[in-house]
């Protein structure tokens, strides 16, 4: 459900935020950020595999769940996800939001505003 309500948000959010020219490639990268996140985590999983299992390990994701490290595993991606959301916080500081002018009587101002400093 968490997954449902992120990708409806985040094409709310490059729709809403993408200059006029570019709102189907928002749209588009949306989509296609998630077919790139299911090839990461799939990548992911199979070098976490991998790296595991060298020098003899039994390596932390095995077919016994009971056997698995699963803890391991859970914990390498708690790192990752606190990187993240350091990364997003960085990223979020130096955001501009798109501001959207609602109110007809301000766009017209400011529609205006704009005349009168072309014909100057």
């Amino acid at each position: 459900m968490a997954d449902a309500f992120l990708e409806v948000a985040k094409m709310e959010f490059f729709y809403d935020q993408d200059p006029e020219v570019m709102k189907s490639f928002g749209t588009s990268y949306s989509l296609t950020s998630l077919g790139i996140g299911n090839f990461l985590s799939s990548f992911l999983l199979s070098t976490i595999c991998h790296l595991t299992k060298k020098n003899g390990h039994q390596g932390w994701i095995l077919n016994n769940l009971n056997a698995s490290h699963l803890d391991y595993y859970y914990a390498f991606f708690t790192a990752l996800n606190f990187l993240n959301f350091h990364f997003f916080l960085i990223v979020a500081k130096f955001y501009v939001y798109k501001a959207e002018l609602s109110d007809p009587s301000k766009m017209l101002g400011e529609e205006k505003k704009r005349m009168l400093a072309l014909s100057v």
